[in-house]
């Protein structure tokens, strides 16, 4: 498992170099690559858990690597579709709720009923069984058919109240509508961790949703904040880092914030973007498809703890990947037959 660790530390350091003049922070290009590195530290917590039977300071680092890396792909995925709001305004969230939202929930709901009429079938009723493959059982927490699989659940549920509250508040006749979508949506997931801590639920309520919060904000005074890290570049690294570690060891929700603060600062100097990171990120919701779907398969067969890890990694990466080149052919194709459909359409009335 130490490969593992060598990969995790590795990776994003190899490839960080200085900042251009006048290079945007954190433009789409960026936010990928540290996606393609957060998805590696998400597998390594479920893997790492698996491998690491004993408490130890190996199975600690697993255990918060997980919390750190979905908190940061919460706050980072708020980051971008408030950008994206703010750049293209209604015909983004057209976007998110036709195209986005669909090609994801499609994608789990496929992997969840190939998880249940190959492992459990015949193990849960037919209404328990539906919920479990369509996405109905938000609030199971981990009980639920991908167990691993509850980010994806968890964001579409966000990116639907994002686009109900940003067309709403679109609505409101004042010049103050975004910035009252904004502090709406930085409320909620907040609200869910508090009524998480209060009625003890599970599923989307978890310690690292409020993630989201500290994108939507950033997001909105993006140019205000990257000024202020800028001017104070060292304080601020350093200040933010020592918040990171000890919220890592001690209280989690704190390092999900203290991380996301760390990064802001840190890319004022530098940036990490290249080919291995961004592929990486392309691909990088199949971690959640399928780090269940390859545990299931794999441990009947394999018993070895560190080639059952090898071949775990292996596996989800490989199906990651072929994935995304699915998904990739039939954009390309649907692309090209809506062009040709057009070009028709135009000669006819011609």
């Amino acid at each position: 498992m130490l490969w593992f660790f060598f990969v995790l530390l590795v990776l994003p350091v190899a490839f960080v170099k200085k900042r251009g003049d006048g290079e945007a922070v954190f433009d789409k290009v960026e936010t990928t690559c540290l996606k393609g590195v957060l998805c590696l530290f998400v597998m390594f917590h479920n893997l790492g858990l698996d491998y690491y039977k004993t408490d130890g300071i190996f199975r600690l680092i697993a255990e918060h690597a997980g919390g750190v890396g979905v908190g940061l792909f919460f706050f980072l995925s708020a980051f971008g579709i408030m950008r994206s709001y703010e750049k293209y305004g209604n015909a983004f969230l057209k976007k998110l709720l036709l195209e986005h939202i669909p090609r994801l929930y499609v994608l789990s709901v496929f992997i969840n009923a190939l998880t249940y009429f190959v492992f459990f079938k015949g193990h849960f009723e037919t209404g328990d069984a539906l919920m479990r493959i369509f996405e109905l059982d938000l609030f199971n927490g981990f009980n639920r058919m991908n167990r691993h699989g509850w980010y994806i659940a968890s964001i579409i549920a966000l990116y639907l109240v994002f686009a109900l509250v940003c067309f709403v508040c679109s609505k409101l006749k004042t010049e103050k509508r975004t910035l009252i979508a904004v502090i709406i949506m930085a409320v909620i997931p907040v609200a869910l961790r508090v009524a998480a801590i209060a009625f003890d639920t599970g599923g989307m309520y978890t310690r690292e949703i409020h993630g989201f919060t500290t994108g939507i904000v950033y997001a909105a005074f993006y140019e205000r904040i990257n000024a202020f890290f800028k001017r104070y570049f060292l304080p601020a690294l350093i200040v933010t880092g020592i918040m990171t570690v000890v919220g890592f060891f001690f209280y989690e929700p704190l390092s999900t914030h203290a991380a996301a603060l760390f990064l802001i600062a840190f890319a004022q100097k530098f940036t990490c973007k290249n080919k291995i990171c961004h592929l990486l990120g392309k691909a990088c919701l199949g971690v959640y498809l399928y780090l269940h779907f390859s545990t299931l398969v794999l441990s009947p067969y394999v018993g070895d703890p560190y080639l059952w890890t090898l071949l775990n990694a292996g596996f989800i990466l490989e199906l990651s990947f072929i994935t995304y080149g699915v998904q990739r052919a039939l954009s390309i194709i649907l692309n090209a037959a809506t062009k040709f459909i057009k070009r028709k359409q135009g000669e006819e009335n011609s």
